[in-house]
């Protein structure tokens, strides 16, 4: 269920830099670039032959579709496509991968999907469309436009000639074709970043965390005095409000009118509280 990559690092001359291993959130690092570990899959190696001709020998990499919920992802099959765009008319493959054939077996008797993580015996199920290959991308076969020509499995290491392979009844299966399935390999999808900015971004992290701490640890008061004529003399009247540490703002307010009271040399302060309440 872990899976790792063992690459070679090489210099700008060809030779080997570094050795690393490479998972998942541990990537591999040199000169600040980094390769992280994003995706890995089955490549199995097909080859069709048309007589003694070879037409296509390849590793096709497959991916495979969501699991529903409560099945393992890697207890799904892979798939993949194979386009015969040389041949007249065209011919293209759909194929579905088990690394595994014992889960194919296990989910074909008993129904129970098994998660699929080492080779063993694999299978490869194909089908087979003729007509004109329309859909550019590697990964699908857009097959409204073709017909569909015959089906079948191979076997690693095993030649399936698909004239014998299970055709429709109109025997429309292309003549001299043989399919072969003679290795099965894995791909890793590698991310490769240099990201210059990142200590920048620490810093101005830093900043941001220092500038919010005096915030949790100072409280924002406010407190307006207003003057007012009143016959031979002045009349303040004093308001104040506190956003954080409420109820020891009230005792600084009172300490403050009872201050201002004594300066100004007047009358005991007449003090009217008002409490505010914010939402």
């Amino acid at each position: 269920m872990d899976f790792v990559s063992h690459v070679d690092l090489l210099d700008p001359h060809g030779d080997v830099a570094k050795r690393a291993d490479i998972r998942v959130n541990d990537p591999a690092s040199i000169d600040g670039v980094e390769f992280f570990q994003y995706g890995f899959g089955w490549a199995p190696v097909v080859e069709v032959r048309q007589g003694d001709e070879l037409i296509a020998s390849e590793p096709i990499t497959f991916v495979q579709d969501t699991a529903p919920e409560g099945v393992p992802q890697l207890a799904m099959p892979w798939h993949g496509v194979l386009k015969l765009p040389s041949l007249h008319p065209q011919v293209g493959l759909t194929l579905e991968l088990w690394p595994d054939s014992r889960a194919w077996l296990r989910l074909r008797t008993t129904g129970e999907p098994v998660a699929m993580t080492q080779e063993f015996q694999p299978l490869l199920f194909f089908k087979v469309f003729r007509g004109d290959l329309t859909d550019t991308s590697p990964l699908s076969l857009d097959t409204s436009v073709m017909r569909k020509a015959g089906q079948g499995v191979v076997g690693a290491g095993q030649t399936v000639d698909l004239r014998t392979a299970k055709a429709l009844a109109d025997g429309s299966s292309p003549s001299g074709l043989t399919i072969s399935f003679p290795e099965l390999r894995q791909y890793s999808v590698l991310q490769v970043s240099r990201d210059r900015g990142v200590p920048l971004v620490l810093l101005a992290a830093i900043l941001v965390l220092l500038g919010l701490l005096p915030a949790l640890y100072t409280s924002r008061r406010k407190v307006w005095v207003r003057a007012e004529p009143d016959g031979n003399g002045t009349v303040l009247k004093v308001g104040g409000f506190a956003l954080q540490r409420k109820p020891q703002f009230e005792e600084e307010f009172s300490r403050l009118v009872d201050a201002m009271a004594r300066a100004a040399g007047g009358a005991p302060a007449v003090e009217e509280k008002e409490r505010v309440s914010s939402r």
